[in-house]
Formats: C-alpha cells, structure tokens, sequence
C-alpha cells in the first residue's frame, strides 16, 4: 500500500498528494507490492531494498549511501499497548527530493504522521526536514510508552510491596506478578532496541549537517544546514530517554529478584506449615501406634478408662508442641 505526502508551503502541514508524486516529500510504503516497488525505484532511479535486505543487523546494511541516495534503518515497536508487541525494521530512503519509508507493520506513530507533525509544528519542507519530522514522531511515541510503562510498573510495584493488613492482600498471585514483570521487561527491551537505532540515524544526519556546513555534503544531505539544531535537540532527547529506559530496565529487574525473593518465602512458609503439621501429630500418631500393637498382656487395655486415656492422650500430646510453636513465633 503506497501513501504519498507533500508539504503545503501556506498552511506549513503535510497533505495527501493528489497531484503527480513527484511532488511528494514523502512517499509510505506498506508492505508494498512489486508493481509500488517498481514505480518508486523508476520515479527516483534508486534500487529500494527487500524485507530481507532490511533485517539485517549489521551497521553497514543499516545505514550506507547508494545510487545518490541515503538508506537508513531503524527498528520500530508496535502494538506496545498490546499483549504482544512487535518490533520490525522500518527503511528510510532519503533522496535529494523525497524520502520513502518501507515497512511491513503497522506502528501506531506512523499511522497519523500529519497529524502529530502539525502539533510538533515542524518543517517538512525538504526531504531531510522530512526525515527529521519522521524521528521526531517515533521518538516522541517512545516517550508515550515510556511514561505509561512507567505508571505501570509503578501500579506493579505498589501491589508488590503494599503491606499486608488483611489476608487478601497477603495472598496476591506472585506467579501471575512474575509474567507481568517479564512482559515489562521484554517490552521496556525493545523500546531501547528501538531508541538505540533512532540514535544511529539522528547522529548520521548531524554528520550530513556538519558536511554541509564544511561544504561537503552528499546529495540527499545538501539541505542539511536548514535542520537549525533539530537533531542537536533530538539527539539529546532520544539519550534522555535512552537513560530512562536503562533505570527502567534496573528497576524491573529489583521487582523481578524482591517478586522471587518473596516466592521463596511464600513457599517456605508453606513447607513450614507442613512440617510444624507432621511434628504436631507425631506424638499422638506414636500413642495410637503403642496401643494398636497386638500383645497379649497390655494393662491398659483392660482398664475402663483406657480407650478416653488414650484419645486425651493424644489430644494433649497434639495440643503441647503446637502452643510451644506458637509462643516461638514459628506459626
């Protein structure tokens, strides 16, 4: 599916391109079809890359310069509010006059890029402000899930380590705690795997204005001077929220260890109970052992009082070591 978008120099907002694409500055690419494929490469004269191409992981097939042209990749989180999230790699194929984006999913901060440009209030007019505009988007959706993955774990914590002052609130599933906390985890994971190469594009693209200013920039990179400091401010961003996401991830893993740690103790208070419960109906199992013997001459057999003897026998026997444990504070 092929969306193409083209800035309006009066109102300063990205619209739908109605006229020849040509004139767009950005052209999104949806798991795009071989013929949508075919046109973009003949209307630019650039190869773009396959779904193969784009999961590769080494840097030099994340961002390198070809035909004229600027390719550069990034992992990009969907479905974060979701029970299962996904990251994939999203292309951006920067050009002197456009830039494409080549994905095969649907992240929820580039589904409504005019929108959210218009409240960042940023410059698309060229392709590079463009770029620029795009990882400002998925940056500031980062943030987003940040902070509410923030007030989660928050929610998380409290219900972990609230004290205890009725037994419902002392049973609560620490099983259950466990999945959530790994679900935070793997999720707070891929958000840093996602920042950390929004980073790698955003330094390139200071690199592309720094040439500019030194009067050696590349084709796709020769607007580079109108950035006027974004990715300076970006870059500075994305490292704050870099830093975020790693106390995050510190914090995660505390509740992980404290949720096992108390488990453990959860567990062994059940072991306790048991084994308190095993000595507690020792002393009455032994009496009830002794007079379930058969020998002949037992004189308590033939006592009138010997079978209620016995049965208090074992009740007191019972009731003893379970006072001597509750006065040790062992139950």
């Amino acid at each position: 599916m092929r969306h193409d978008y083209l800035h309006d120099p009066a109102s300063g907002r990205l619209m739908a391109a109605t006229g020849p694409e040509r004139a767009a500055v950005w052209t999104d690419l949806l798991a795009p079809t071989p013929e949508e494929e075919a046109a973009v490469e003949a209307e630019l004269g650039i190869d773009l890359p396959t779904r193969a191409d784009m999961r590769e992981i080494e840097p030099s097939a994340r961002i390198y310069s070809e035909g004229g042209a600027l390719f550069m990749t990034a992992n990009v989180l969907a479905g974060a509010a979701t029970a299962e999230p996904v990251i994939e790699p999203v292309t951006f194929v920067l050009t002197a006059r456009r830039v494409v984006s080549i994905r095969y999913h649907e992240p929820y901060s580039l589904q409504n890029v005019p929108e959210r440009a218009a409240g960042l209030q940023a410059d698309c007019g060229t392709a590079l402000q463009m770029l620029m505009t795009l990882m400002e988007v998925l940056v500031e959706r980062s943030a987003d899930i940040l902070e509410a993955e923030s007030q989660a774990v928050d929610a998380l914590s409290r219900q972990i380590f609230r004290p205890a002052t009725t037994p419902a609130q002392n049973s609560v599933d620490l099983s259950g705690v466990i999945t959530r906390i790994g679900r935070h985890g793997e999720l707070n994971a891929r958000l840093q795997d996602s920042l950390v190469t929004i980073e790698r594009i955003v330094s390139h693209m200071t690199q592309l204005r720094i040439d500019a200013h030194k009067g050696r920039a590349s084709e796709p990179g020769a607007q580079a001077a109108g950035l006027n400091g974004r990715d300076k401010r970006l870059a500075r961003d994305i490292r704050s929220l870099i830093a975020y996401a790693e106390a995050q991830s510190q914090r995660v893993t505390f509740m992980l260890d404290a949720t096992l740690g108390l488990l453990n103790i959860q567990q062994n208070g059940i072991i306790k109970i048991f084994s308190v419960a095993a000595v507690v109906f020792l002393p009455p199992t032994l009496i009830a052992s002794i007079y379930g013997m058969n020998f002949a001459h037992m004189p308590e057999l033939a006592s009138p009082y010997g079978y209620p003897l016995a049965l208090g026998g074992m009740v007191l026997s019972a009731i003893l070591p379970y006072l001597f444990f509750k006065r040790k504070g062992w139950l």
